[in-house]
């Protein structure tokens, strides 16, 4: 049974979600602040965490930000009414695996949350069948699994969705994967994704990758490929 952490300031909200999750069969821990959430991750790792971002005190951008200081796989989705396009990537590029709007349908919740954890499953037991455990590119080497760059005089961690990019270009190298293909393969077909987005996430996984960034090549509009 996967267990699920709702995060939100409102009692109502926190009480409505559980009863949903749970009615599903989930087993759900609540947090009322973001000191309360980081104290429950620290004691017991949840499958998925379902993040409020406007919470007096520490909102949920510095709770996100947190966990993946020593967490770099644990599902986080944003379920929040700030749903401007500015906060979702902002959301997004702290290591935000999804991003729910608290008036879409119950039943789209529960398809984007049972979805986030069965990819945490897949990541967290190795199963992303079609690339290495260790993608080499020049003299940049990234560890599939614990998601660190290493090369080019220093480290960094990728977010796991930097990670899905750079595997899908990888299972496809030399050929261009169109934004719509990236999407799916992200977050599903279906999924509602601005290709400001994608832009972003690409820009920052071309940062990350030091040297060899420029390895991923763009056609503005059509998609991205990794050459070399």
């Amino acid at each position: 049974m996967a267990e699920i952490l709702v995060v939100d300031d409102e009692l109502a909200v926190r009480r409505g979600i559980k009863a949903l999750l749970q009615g599903e069969g989930y087993c759900v821990r609540t947090a009322k602040s973001g000191a309360d959430a980081l104290a429950i991750v620290a004691e017991r790792r949840p499958d998925l965490v379902l993040l409020d971002i406007m919470m007096p005190g520490m909102n949920g951008f510095r709770v996100c930000e947190e966990i993946r200081r020593g967490d770099r796989l644990l599902p986080i989705v944003f379920l929040t009414a700030a749903t401007s396009e500015a906060d979702q990537v902002r959301g997004m590029g702290l290591g935000g695996d999804d991003y729910i709007a608290k008036s879409a349908p119950s039943s789209l919740l529960l398809a984007r949350v049972g979805r986030a954890i069965a990819r945490g499953a897949d990541v967290a037991a190795g199963l992303a069948r079609k690339t290495p455990e260790v993608v080499r590119l020049g003299d940049i080497s990234v560890d599939m699994r614990s998601l660190v760059v290493t090369g080019g005089g220093g480290t960094e961690c990728l977010t796991r969705t930097e990670a899905d990019i750079l595997a899908t270009l990888f299972a496809r190298r030399g050929e261009y994967v169109s934004l719509d293909e990236l999407i799916e393969c992200l977050r599903g077909e279906g999924f509602a994704c601005e290709d400001s987005m994608i832009y972003s996430h690409v820009s920052r996984l071309r940062r990350k990758l030091g040297p060899a960034g420029h390895l991923i090549v763009s056609a503005r509009g059509s998609g991205y490929a990794l050459g070399g």
